[in-house]
């Protein structure tokens, strides 16, 4: 699941459904499909990871702290946490670049390699997954984390977000090989038919657009 941090709260995206630390004065939700860790700073997390994936039936779990950073940092050490940069990028006309992989609407992004700054990642990645070479690098926009189940380990995706440019409007080439179907250029009014069918991490990120 992505994590989101959101003021004093942090968002973990698992699939649709996510987890949120939160301070300890937060008012969660009510809701039948959420639910209320009793959290101290003390509190065993290490069941956390296993417990959203078997339980189905549960939205959102979400975990009240005095100290949501430190318990975010506790909550982590119980994945494999591996870092990613990506790129919302927008050209001369005002259209932003969305690829279409696996069925689903989504914005360039990729693993950081070993020693890589993750600002280079992020431009490479969009680089590599659209055929561009002429994207400019501007301010980074925010982090998301998510979270998988494979081979037996839980992964905590940390995803670095950045505002890029294209002052050409280049041809768009989608890397095929990474399952990558479509890249596109979508105007603005569009954007909320993409967002109908992708993930709550990358409406989170167009949503600070």
């Amino acid at each position: 699941m992505p994590i989101v941090k959101i003021a004093v709260m942090y968002q973990i995206f698992f699939d649709q459904r996510s987890i949120v630390i939160c301070h300890k004065g937060y008012k969660c939700p009510d809701g039948h499909k959420s639910v209320i860790f009793v959290n101290s700073e003390n509190s065993d997390l290490s069941e956390i990871p296993s417990l959203l994936d078997t339980s189905k039936h549960i939205s959102t779990l979400y975990i009240p702290s005095e100290e949501p950073e430190e318990t975010f940092r506790r909550l982590s050490a119980h994945f494999t946490e591996i870092h990613a940069g990506g790129g919302v990028v927008e050209n001369r006309e005002g259209q932003y670049l969305f690829i279409f992989r696996n069925g689903v609407w989504d914005l360039p992004k990729g693993k950081q390699e070993e020693g890589e700054d993750i600002a280079v990642t992020a431009l490479r990645e969009v680089e590599e997954e659209c055929g561009v070479r002429n994207i400019e690098l501007k301010d980074p926009i925010c982090i998301t984390y998510h979270t998988y189940h494979r081979d037996g380990k839980f992964y905590l995706k940390h995803t670095h977000w950045y505002r890029m440019y294209d002052p050409i409007r280049e041809e768009l080439k989608p890397q095929l090989e990474e399952d990558i179907t479509s890249a596109v250029w979508v105007r603005r009014e569009d954007l909320p038919k993409c967002l109908e069918n992708t993930y709550p991490s990358i409406k989170e990120v167009v949503g600070r657009l």
